[in-house]
């Protein structure tokens, strides 16, 4: 049952007022990015909404969240009032990028330990080919920490090699006496047959009790022994980091006063899990933060009847994009972070780094670059004022005016124009460019970097740019979305209410959501059908075993049935939905659904030929209270109740200045119309206008921006 509770529209976007006549229930989103953590508050009966935005810690994460939640607290809100806290994580994902996880040890079958260090025999791709210093990622558990364990099984999960238990306990001892943390167990087929994999937790447990285990038959039971692998070490190697973390998080929550058992973690698959079981599937955090942004891409989209739409969230330190095609959000089991890859389910967002704290510098083949790596919250760009002297992208668009010394970020930090100056003039003057060159061409750089992402992302799923609206969010998301929509082709741009706090919102618009995958490969005609409901029954099992220990009540527990089919011959599965309790009969409708499928995806399909079954995937989905969008007042078209001054913006394909009105989003109404060159400001972010566009407010509080008629 989806909650009632709604941001009320009182007369404006803003209405912040505070309310003191009675006790407030409150739902918290909190998403920690690299350069900030964002916090909004919702009161569930009156539809009262509060912010926060503080720079992030890198050092420790939970400081940031903390401060945004000591904010909140400071505004009048008692923790005992917050009824659900929602957090995005970036600290295993860190963990990765920065290669600062634990030292791992992985245990797997005899004969076996060059599967890791082949990579799938994966090969460089992109700009990766022209790069002659290419190296491929480092392993995670290098090979002198890997230890050989003498079983096997065959493709059935019987067993051909008995566990030699003797040899297992000197691997165990090997890389206990190695100070590993953390040991990653994959043997052959143990998806099938999971008794091998159990009994060697057993006794690492007895000899190196203070060791993570990760086992792959738990982590990821598919098909596929590298993917697997490779998942079943990213957990083994930002495990302990996570539980640290959190457990570190929910201790000070509680000292701060926090009382509520709904603390809630954002997952990659865009759904929500229990604080207290993100300990124990870390790899399902690694994209949190991206995936409740395109959730609340999504929930936009639906509120403003938009099929299609490709999100755009472009933060501090990098920027997400995610296609969704008739409103349905994109999933993949195939991702891969710094240059790690994960079968863990998750949506489907390609990742550049590409940000306002991207720096800027000279390449040794004396050409300007841009990225991707970025000045962060610490320092941060030139204009920040902190320190720091690289220049980046925030420093260029205040530079050309997009952003100004007058501009105020999160309501606190004021930009310092000069010291952004002196920053582009570092990597201008050396290549014979004047300030405004060298701020234009900063911003050439890495729009054009994102463009073609946007390009491929639509590319990859043969779709038509002129179908699509932009959704531009992130805090310097707006900044580039007009100029990017108009390279790209994109007719149209939607800014959300809170752009900046978008990924936070998303997190309070979506439910608690888990997979449960299981590989058993058979042809579908012959695949006895007491079978797959077998399978399914213990899927099942596994899925209402965790939401009870979540607290809530099986009734509320929504299961999906689906199968991952394909062709003979095939590497790559379609998912398709199944029915409780399969009989004979049903067969020939999952093949048709297949075929179907695979037409819409492929353009062809092969009725006349068999579909096999790959994996079994159970869907669990329990409702929690959510935000919605608010209805905004109708304005009487008089725009100058808005209008704050103006200034002068650098129109990069004309090369002059222009002089560019600017506006207090907060003093928008529904109807009102605003014709480019035009700022608009906001607490959390500032969206560009360009010259031959407007930009309309419509009753959601969404700023649509399209070409003049």
């Amino acid at each position: 049952m989806r909650s009632c509770s709604k941001l009320a529209a009182i007369g404006s976007l803003d209405n912040e007022k505070k309310r003191e006549d009675h006790v407030g229930v409150w739902l918290v989103g909190v998403d920690t990015g690299g350069t900030f953590t964002d916090l909004i508050a919702v009161e569930q009966k009156s539809g009262e909404l509060r912010r926060a935005k503080v720079p992030s810690v890198p050092g420790d994460p939970s400081v940031a969240v903390l401060d945004a939640m000591d904010k909140l607290f400071a505004d009048g809100i008692d923790p005992g009032e917050i009824s659900l806290l929602v957090h995005g994580t970036t600290v295993a994902t860190n963990a990765l990028l920065e290669g600062k996880g634990v030292r791992t040890g992985l245990m797997i079958t005899r004969g076996f330990r060059a599967v890791y260090e082949a990579r799938g025999w994966s090969q460089p791709k992109g700009a990766d080919l022209l790069d002659p210093f290419y190296q491929k990622p480092p392993l995670l558990a290098p090979q002198w920490l890997t230890e050989e364990v003498t079983e096997r099984l065959d493709y059935q999960g019987k067993v051909v090699t008995p566990l030699d238990e003797a040899a297992l306990r000197v691997c165990v001892q090997s890389l206990k006496d190695k100070g590993v943390d953390a040991i990653a167990v994959c043997l052959l087929f143990s998806f099938l047959n999971p008794a091998h994999e159990r009994r060697v937790a057993e006794v690492v447990a007895e000899i190196a009790p203070e060791c993570r285990i990760s086992l792959s038959s738990h982590v990821l039971p598919v098909i596929r022994e590298y993917v697997r692998l490779s998942t079943t070490v990213i957990d083994a190697y930002v495990g302990p980091k996570i539980a640290d973390y959190l457990t570190r998080l929910e201790q000070r929550l509680i000292a701060r006063g926090l009382s509520t058992p709904q603390l809630f973690l954002m997952q990659s698959n865009g759904g929500l899990m229990r604080i207290s079981l993100g300990a124990r599937h870390p790899n399902q955090t690694l994209l949190s933060g991206p995936a409740a942004g395109v959730i609340a891409g999504a929930e936009l989209a639906r509120v403003t009847r938009r099929a299609h739409v490709i999100t755009f969230d472009m933060g501090g330190t990098s920027t997400d994009i995610s296609v969704i095609v008739e409103g349905r959000v994109l999933e993949t089991t195939q991702g891969q972070i710094a240059g790690q890859d994960i079968g863990t389910p998750m949506l489907r967002v390609r990742t550049l780094g590409a940000g306002g704290g991207t720096v800027a510098w000279i390449g040794k083949d004396g050409l300007l670059k841009v990225g991707p790596r970025s000045a962060g919250s610490v320092p941060g760009p030139a204009c920040y004022g902190r320190g720091g002297g690289e220049p980046t992208v925030t420093d260029a668009n205040v530079v050309l005016g997009a952003l100004s010394g007058d501009t105020v970020l999160a309501g606190a930090l004021r930009l310092d124009a000069a010291r952004a100056a002196q920053a582009i003039e570092r990597v201008a003057k050396p290549l014979g460019l004047d300030l405004l060159q060298g701020a234009a061409g900063i911003l050439r750089i890495v729009n054009t970097q994102m463009a073609v992402d946007l390009r491929l992302a639509l590319q990859e799923q043969g779709q038509d740019p002129r179908k699509f609206a932009l959704v531009a969010f992130g805090g310097a998301g707006p900044l580039h979305a007009a100029t990017l929509a108009k390279s790209v082709g994109i007719p149209t741009v939607l800014v959300p209410p809170y752009p900046g706090l978008n990924c936070a919102m998303g997190m309070l618009q979506t439910s608690v959501r888990h997979s449960y995958l299981k590989s058993e490969v058979g042809v579908l005609s012959r695949f006895p059908a007491q079978r797959i409901n077998e399978l399914f029954g213990d899927l099942e099992q596994q899925a209402l075993a965790e939401a009870r220990e979540e607290g809530f009540a099986l009734d509320a527990v929504k299961l999906t049935r689906l199968v991952d089919l394909r062709y003979p011959h095939q590497g790559y599965t379609l998912p398709v939905a199944c029915p409780r309790d399969v009989t004979q009969d049903d067969k020939a409708s999952l093949k048709q659904a297949f075929d179907t499928l695979h037409g819409q995806v492929y353009g062809q399909s092969a009725p006349r030929e068999e579909a096999e079954i790959v994996t079994f995937r159970l869907q669990s989905e329990i409702d929690v209270p959510r935000l919605e969008l608010p209805k905004l007042v109708q304005g009487d078209g008089r725009i100058e109740r808005a209008l704050k001054g103006e200034r002068p913006l650098f129109d990069i394909d004309a090369g002059r200045f222009v002089t560019a009105k600017i506006y207090d989003r907060a003093k928008l109404l529904a109807g009102d119309r605003i014709a480019g060159p035009a700022i608009i400001d906001q607490f959390d972010a500032t969206t560009v206008v360009l010259a031959g566009q407007t930009a309309t407010v419509d009753t959601t509080a969404t700023l649509i921006i399209e070409a003049m008629p």
